[in-house]
C-alpha cells in the first residue's frame, strides 16, 4: 500500500469529479485487494445512493442487485453506522463487502465489492489498509465539492462585479444626463422665475416712490399681481411633478358629467383666448355616456394644459376640442380627446421629445413665449395614470393636434347630482312636527353655528358643547332626541363619549337608544365602520349639508320633511380660474358662495358672521400647525390639519379645505416631507381667502 499510495495520490490530483475520484479509488483497491467486481455508491441529496462505478462495467446489475437485497434485509443501513467492513454471504457462494465511504462530517457514499467464497475473513491489517484508502477517497470527495463550490463562488463573483461595473457605467451615464438636463432646467427656471419676479419687484418700486394717480396705481397693482400669479404657476407645475414622480398620487373614482366638465373647463379659459382674437369650440359625441366614474379634476387639468398651450402658441384663427368615444370594454369606458389649434406648429425632431421633463420645441432662455417645460410632462404622466397615452401630430406654421386616450368607468346617471336652472337655489327642508331637543357636540365654533343655523329655523332646540366630557355629562342631565357628535374633540373624542353614553344607557335600563349620529371629516368606509362598532348609528361626513342632516332627522327620529325652494339670483359664485398656491388646477373654488348660502338655507345675510367665525378660529389652527410641524409632532400636524379641513369644508374655502386634506392625510401616514411647503401653501391660500371675501365686502378678523 505505501509503495502505490504517490500512484494513488497522483491518480485523486488528476480527477476532476465524483466519478473520476471512486474509479482512482477503485484502481487502488484493486493494487491491495483480490475483488471479482466492486464499485461505489454515491449519496444523493435526497438520502438515497446511486451506483456510480462499477469495475469491471458488466458487473453493473449484478452489483445494483446484490446491493438491494442488503438494503432490503437492512445490512446496508447497518454498514452505514459502522467505521469497518461489514462481510456478508450471498446466494451465489460469494462474499459481499460493504464499507462506508465518510468523513467525521458525513457520508459521502458507500463501497462495494465481492470477493471469492462465502465465509471470508480479512485481518486487521487488510481492514486497516481498506478503511485508509475509503478515508482518502472521502476526504477528496469533500475537497473537490468545496473547490467547485469555490470556482462557482468565484464565478459568479466575477458576473457579478461585470453586471455592478455595468451599472455604474449606465449610472454615470444617466447621471452626466441628469446633469445636462438640470443645468438646462435651472436655466430655464432662472429665466422664467426672474420675469415675473421682476415685474413684481419693479412695479413695486414705482408704487414706494409715490406721486401717482389712483388709475396709475391700479394698473402697476395689476401688474403686480399678474406677475405674482405667473410665479405661483410656475411653483405649482413643480409641485405637481414632484408629487406625481415620488409616487404621492392618487385619483379620485366620482361620478360626473363629462360635458359639464368639458364646457366648465373652456369657460375658464375663455377670457385668455378672447383676448387674443380666438374662437375656442368644442364637440361632444353623442355616444359618449352622460355619467362617467373617475377623476374629473385630473381631466380638466390635462385639457387645461392643453387647451392654455394652444392659445399662448396661437395668434390667430380657432382652437378646437373633440371627444369621441374609442371604445368600450365591459364596464370600461375609453374616450378619445382632441386639441387642435391653428399655431405656430411644432418640427417633427420636437415632436418627440415635447413630452418629456423640463423640455420644450424651442429649449433656448431666450425663446418668445416661455414656461417651465413641465406642463406636457404631467399632462403624460396622468394620462398613463388613467389608462390611456398621449401623441401630436404637428405640421411647422400650421398648426397641432393633441390627441390623448384616458380611461373611466361607465356610471349611474342617477349619482349625477341634479344641475340647478339658477346658480343659486337653496333648498330649505322644514319638519311639520314637534321640534326636538338636539345635543351638538364640537369643538370649533363655526361648526356648531351652521349645524344651528341649519336646524334652528326648524324650531329644534340645540345644546351645544365643546367636547366629549362635556357631552356625556350633558347627556346624563337631560333628555335628548338625537346627538350630533363630532369624532376629533379634545379631552374626549366622539368615540369615547358615545361609549360612554350607550354605557349610561344600558345602566339606567333604557330600552331605546338615543341615535347619535357622526360629525367628521373622514370620508372613509374604514372610518364609517369604527364609528358604528363605537355605538354610533349613522355617519355624516363634513362639510355639513342640510339636505342630508334634515334626512337623518326623517330617519331617525321620524319627522317628516317638506322641501321649500328658495331662490337668490343677485349673489355670484367666487371661483378663480387661475391654478391656486396649494396646486389646484382651477376646478376648486377660494371661496365657493353658493354652497355656503345653500347649507345657510339662502340667508346672505349670515355670510358675514359665518366668515368673521371661520377666520378667527382657523387663525389659531394654523399657528398650532406651524408649531406641530416645527416639533415635528405627527399627531399634532393631523389634529390641526383635521380641524382646518372641515371648518374649511363648511364655509366652502374648498382650496383650504383640500390642501389641509392633503397635509391631514400625510401626517397620518407618517410622511411630513411635502407638509412644509404644503404649509405655506395653506396660509397663502388662507390670505387668498381674506382678500376675496374681503372685496366683496365681508370683514374679516383673524385675531
Amino acid at each position: 500500500m505505501l509503495a502505490s499510495s504517490s500512484e494513488f495520490q497522483g491518480d485523486l490530483s488528476r480527477a476532476k469529479d465524483g466519478e473520476g475520484i471512486y474509479k482512482a479509488t477503485a484502481s487502488q483497491l484493486m493494487r491491495l485487494f483480490s475483488f471479482q467486481s466492486m464499485g461505489f455508491l454515491d449519496s444523493q441529496p435526497d438520502g438515497s445512493f446511486e451506483l456510480l462505478v462499477a469495475d469491471p462495467a458488466e458487473a453493473h446489475d449484478t452489483l445494483q442487485t446484490l446491493i438491494d437485497a442488503r438494503v432490503m434485509d437492512g445490512t446496508f443501513a447497518w454498514a452505514l453506522n459502522r467505521n469497518q467492513a461489514v462481510l456478508v454471504p450471498t446466494e451465489r457462494g460469494e462474499t459481499l463487502l460493504l464499507q462506508v465511504v465518510a468523513t467525521q462530517s458525513r457520508i459521502r457514499g458507500m463501497f462495494a465489492g465481492t470477493l471469492s467464497g462465502s465465509s471470508v475473513a480479512l485481518d486487521a491489517a487488510s481492514l486497516n489498509a481498506l478503511s485508509i484508502v475509503l478515508y482518502t477517497c472521502a476526504y477528496a470527495l469533500e475537497s473537490t465539492i468545496l473547490y467547485a463550490m469555490l470556482r462557482d463562488h468565484t464565478q459568479n463573483l466575477e458576473e457579478r462585479v461585470q453586471m455592478r461595473t455595468r451599472d455604474l457605467e449606465e449610472a454615470r451615464r444617466q447621471a452626466e444626463a441628469a446633469s445636462l438636463a438640470k443645468s438646462d432646467f435651472l436655466a430655464n427656471m432662472s429665466h422664467e422665475i426672474r420675469t415675473p419676479m421682476n415685474g413684481v419687484m419693479g412695479m413695486t418700486d414705482l408704487m414706494l416712490q409715490g406721486g401717482l394717480t389712483p388709475e396709475k396705481e391700479k394698473l402697476y397693482l395689476q401688474a403686480i399681481k399678474d406677475s405674482a400669479d405667473s410665479l405661483m404657476m410656475i411653483i405649482n407645475d413643480i409641485l405637481d411633478f414632484s408629487k406625481i414622480e415620488a409616487g404621492k398620487f392618487t385619483l379620485e373614482e366620482t361620478p360626473f358629467s363629462l360635458r359639464i366638465a368639458v364646457e366648465r373647463c373652456l369657460n375658464g379659459l375663455l377670457v385668455r383666448a378672447e383676448e387674443k382674437g380666438l374662437k375656442v369650440r368644442h364637440r361632444i359625441d353623442a355616444s359618449v355616456p352622460a355619467c362617467l366614474v373617475g377623476d374629473q379634476g385630473r381631466l380638466r387639468q390635462i385639457l387645461t394644459n392643453l387647451v392654455g398651450n394652444a392659445i399662448k402658441f396661437c395668434h390667430q384663427g380657432e382652437i378646437s376640442v373633440d371627444v369621441d368615444l374609442a371604445s368600450v370594454e365591459m364596464a370600461d369606458v375609453i374616450l378619445h380627446v382632441r386639441v387642435t389649434d391653428t399655431g405656430i406648429g411644432i418640427t417633427e425632431e420636437a415632436c418627440q421629445r415635447i413630452f418629456n421633463q423640463f423640455e420644450q420645441a424651442d429649449s433656448s432662455t431666450t425663446r418668445k413665449y416661455g414656461g417651465t417645460g413641465l406642463g406636457l410632462a404631467i399632462s403624460r404622466k396622468l394620462v398613463v395614470l388613467m389608462g390611456g397615452e398621449i401623441w401630436v401630430e404637428s405640421r411647422l406654421g400650421v398648426g397641432s393636434c393633441f390627441h390623448f386616450t384616458v380611461r373611466f368607468t361607465l356610471g349611474n346617471e342617477q349619482l349625477l347630482a341634479p344641475e340647478k336652472s339658477e346658480i343659486f337655489a337653496a333648498s330649505r327642508l322644514r319638519s311639520t312636527s314637534t321640534p326636538l331637543s338636539i345635543l351638538l357636540a364640537d369643538d370649533v365654533e363655526i361648526n356648531r353655528a351652521l349645524v344651528q343655523a341649519i336646524l334652528e329655523p326648524h324650531g329644534h332646540q340645540i345644546t351645544c358643547v365643546e367636547d366629549g366630557r362635556k357631552a356625556r355629562e350633558a347627556f346624563e342631565s337631560k333628555q335628548f332626541d338625537m346627538v350630533l357628535m363630532d369624532v376629533q374633540m379634545p379631552e374626549m373624542d366622539g368615540l369615547q363619549a358615545t361609549r360612554a353614553i350607550r354605557d349610561y344607557e344600558r345602566t339606567i335600563g333604557r330600552s331605546v337608544p338615543v341615535p347619535i349620529v357622526a360629525m367628521t371629516a373622514f370620508a372613509g368606509n374604514e372610518d364609517r365602520q369604527v364609528c358604528l362598532e363605537a355605538g354610533m348609528n349613522e355617519y355624516l361626513t363634513k362639510p355639513i349639508k342640510p339636505a342630508h342632516l334634515l334626512q337623518l332627522l326623517h330617519k331617525f327620529c321620524d319627522r317628516p320633511i317638506e322641501t321649500v325652494t328658495v331662490t337668490t339670483t343677485d349673489i355670484q359664485e367666487t371661483s378663480l380660474s387661475k391654478k391656486s398656491p396649494g396646486g389646484h388646477d382651477g376646478t376648486l373654488a377660494t371661496f365657493a358662495q353658493n354652497e355656503l348660502l345653500e347649507r345657510l338655507g339662502g340667508r346672505s345675510e349670515m355670510i358675514p358672521r359665518f366668515i368673521g367665525l371661520f377666520c378667527k378660529g382657523v387663525f389659531p389652527q394654523i399657528e398650532g400647525l406651524v408649531t406641530a410641524l416645527a416639533a415635528e409632532d405627527s399627531d399634532g400636524v393631523r389634529r390641526h390639519a383635521h380641524a382646518i379641513k372641515g371648518s374649511a369644508g363648511n364655509i366652502a374655502a374648498l382650496r383650504m379645505q383640500d390642501t389641509a386634506a392633503l397635509i391631514e392625510k400625510a401626517a397620518k401616514e407618517g410622511d411630513l416631507t411635502d407638509a412644509p411647503q404644503r404649509l405655506v401653501a395653506l396660509q397663502l391660500e388662507f390670505q387668498e381667502f381674506t382678500e376675496v371675501v374681503g372685496a366683496l365686502g365681508f370683514v374679516t378678523e383673524v385675531k
